[in-house]
């Protein structure tokens, strides 16, 4: 499973079977805060997209190696960090499912890319 992901899926499995329970104002809190860090990681893909494209090495063999690097480099961060969004978000449904809220999710992660979008 991608990263996170178990402990998501555990997560999940404990809310929807009734061992874990939170409340409420508990688990908006720590939904957002997940959701938060979800926005941001999708930022951070921007920007590791940005860096897979760059350009201007130069035409020499050598630079050209370094670039396709560099790019493979960026490729494997976009990687990851959208893997750590996505356990991100999975989390934050674990914890409303706990609290019995997860019609909240869509609501929250809206409210999370906004305040991510005025820090930006």
């Amino acid at each position: 499973m991608a990263i996170g992901g178990d402990a998501a899926a555990q997560l999940w499995n404990a809310a929807s079977s009734g061992q874990l329970t939170m409340e409420p104002d508990a688990a908006r809190d720590v939904a957002q805060a997940y959701l938060r860090f979800a926005a941001m990681c999708d930022l951070w893909i921007e920007d590791a997209e940005v860096l897979r494209t760059i350009h201007g090495f130069g035409t020499l063999d050598s630079s050209l190696k370094l670039q396709e690097g560099f790019a493979n480099k960026a490729g494997g961060a976009k990687d990851v960090i959208g893997q750590m969004a996505t356990a991100a978000r999975s989390m934050a449904d674990g914890y409303l499912q706990a609290a019995g809220l997860l019609a909240e999710a869509d609501q929250l992660n809206s409210d999370a890319i906004r305040v991510i979008n005025r820090q930006a």
